[in-house]
């Protein structure tokens, strides 16, 4: 229990759970507050008699570990990339409108299920029609800059892959959509 804190939650977790904007601050934060933690019981353990020292070593790892499993989401197997998603949706006031696996209840601490309830949001098709929209905005954007820039149409390799671009160069062609109605048309 005394490794687990100072070097999973520390170090390691601290890499994942925040977004990278505050991330290296917030990491800071976090190895400050641990160092406290350290220096509080490098302190109280002088005051103390042995035996009340062995009770101390038992029960305030115990605490560390109910505290980490009720407000440390689970990041095991979560890109990223959706984190960044989910989190600049928070920064822009909207984390109502994202609906991906970073709420998936797998990935949130208990504190967010029970209180918070953010796993009522988790929709994957809702989320999958998010996803597509913002490759085509950006889609979208890059052709925009890239004609302002005269240099005529770009592949976008460096914003979306070589596919997603010439999809989304075939649908604005005005070609049938892959559900079998013609674009344009009531639905």
């Amino acid at each position: 229990m005394i490794q687990f804190g100072p070097n999973s939650t520390t170090f390691l977790i601290a890499g994942e759970v925040y977004p990278s904007q505050v991330r290296a601050t917030a990491h800071g934060v976090s190895a400050a507050v641990g160092k406290l933690g350290a220096l509080f019981a490098t302190v109280i353990y002088n005051y103390i008699g042995n035996r009340t020292k062995f009770w101390v070593v038992t029960w305030i790892p115990l605490l560390g570990a109910v505290l980490t499993y009720v407000f440390i989401p689970d990041t095991t197997g979560l890109d990223l990339r959706e984190q960044e998603r989910y989190w600049q949706k928070v920064r822009e006031g909207r984390q109502e409108e994202y609906h991906g696996i970073a709420v998936h209840p797998r990935h949130l601490s208990l504190f967010e299920r029970v209180v918070l309830k953010r796993h009522l949001r988790y929709d994957p098709k809702a989320d999958a029609k998010a996803k597509v929209d913002e490759l085509r905005s950006l889609w979208e954007k890059m052709e925009a800059d890239v004609g302002k820039e005269g240099q005529g149409k770009g592949d976008g390799a460096s914003l979306v892959s070589s596919k997603v671009s010439s999809y989304f160069a075939w649908e604005k062609q005005g070609s049938p959509r892959l559900d079998g109605k013609e674009k344009g048309k009531n639905e």
